[in-house]
């Protein structure tokens, strides 16, 4: 008795797509740094890496950025931060890693290639109250 084979060349193309998409490069929006943070917000000037955070650990500014972030950030990222569509998933260590400074600095100047507006119509009192508000969902 004879097998037929036509599963064979099937398996063999899911397998080479598969092989190929896993050693696919990662576009450009999700590269990332040598930190492991996205690359358009570690481009941020070194002096803004070092920006330190004034509202780091002050429980009300946790509760005031997650307010902020509700009205400003939510329709992209989601009330939960993960991401909607296209927008990046906000809890990953990909953002997460970033500095503070990093983060305020990527908030007050976007990245419009990539769909993230310029924040900088908010004051820099509640762009930080929103930083630290990301920060609090590690």
């Amino acid at each position: 008795m004879k097998r037929s084979r036509p599963l064979i060349p099937a398996l063999l193309l899911v397998a080479s797509l598969t092989a190929a998409v896993a050693g696919a490069a990662p576009d450009k929006e999700q590269a990332t740094d040598g930190r492991g943070v996205l690359l358009p917000i570690g481009q941020a000037p070194a002096k803004a890496r070092d920006w330190k955070n004034p509202y780091e650990g002050d429980p009300d500014a946790v509760l005031a950025g997650k307010k902020l972030y509700l009205q400003h950030c939510a329709e992209c990222h989601g009330k939960n931060a993960r991401g909607i569509r296209n927008a990046v998933n906000l809890r990953t260590p990909q953002v997460q890693n970033a500095t503070a400074g990093e983060l305020v600095w990527f908030l007050r100047n976007g990245n419009l290639r990539h769909g993230m507006p310029s924040w900088s119509g908010l004051s820099e009192e509640r762009r930080w109250q929103i930083v630290t508000y990301l920060k609090s969902l590690r």
